[in-house]
């Protein structure tokens, strides 16, 4: 929810640290699962299969250009770099929809399901997708990186968002953003009035209260790209 600037870590520093097993707070094995899309599971990873993922070209970039085995699959290391990268880079290496790994895509799948069983319009769909891209780059987390800070769309229990089990379940955060009946009293979209009149960003922010206002606009034009070439494919969810 609330964003603090970490300061940047040296690439070598946070490769080493993930070789060496330390990042112990960080979700997933090996390399996580990819959901599938439209899945409801939406909590935790497992182990996966270590060849290359379809896709996800722009994930693979983002791996090599940090030391990591490039497999445009989301495994300990890259979670944490994910997070902690600069805006500018984050935006570089995922400037379309495939740049998005499979489980992120699964995840991002899932928001707008959750969406279109509420009959939320597209341009709800958009700020909630505008929103986890900002908040966890469609990173389900598990373990929190920043506080207590879980999930995709870094909902926090301290803060009233539901338990650590209900904000890592996808579709269970994905109510919550949207305003919709969740674990959570507090306000989501629907709840913002005028929301729908809102600069797409100044309605991801009513909603978020982040530390870091502006940044949810950088992402309007790829949450647009990502529901026009996946909505008409993915089934609502109730």
């Amino acid at each position: 929810m609330r964003t603090y600037r970490i300061p940047r870590v040296p690439h070598r520093l946070l490769v080493a640290t993930a070789a060496a097993g330390l990042l112990l707070t960080l979700p997933g094995a090996a390399h996580a699962s990819p959901t599938p899309p439209g899945s409801d599971s939406g909590a935790g990873s497992g182990s996966a299969d270590t060849a290359d993922a379809p896709g996800a070209d722009g994930l693979r970039a983002f791996q090599q250009q940090y030391g990591l085995t490039p497999t445009g699959l989301v495994d300990t290391a890259t979670a944490h770099l994910l997070k902690v990268a600069p805006d500018s880079e984050l935006r570089a290496h995922f400037a379309d929809p495939s740049d998005l790994g499979p489980e992120q895509l699964a995840h991002a799948r899932t928001v707008i399901g959750v969406g279109k069983g509420a009959d939320i319009s597209e341009q709800g769909q958009v700020i909630a997708l505008m929103t986890a891209m900002q908040e966890s780059k469609f990173v389900n987390y598990t373990k929190p990186v920043d506080h207590d800070s879980l999930g995709i769309f870094q909902q926090r229990p301290s803060m009233g968002w539901g338990t650590a089990k209900q904000i890592t379940h996808v579709p269970t955060s994905s109510k919550s953003f949207y305003g919709l009946p969740s674990p959570t009293s507090n306000p989501g979209l629907l709840q913002i009035d005028g929301w729908e009149s809102m600069d797409p960003g100044a309605a991801c922010q009513a909603v978020q209260r982040s530390a870091h206002p502006d940044r949810y606009a950088q992402w309007e034009q790829f949450a647009r790209d990502l529901l026009e070439r996946e909505g008409p494919t993915v089934d609502p969810i109730a």
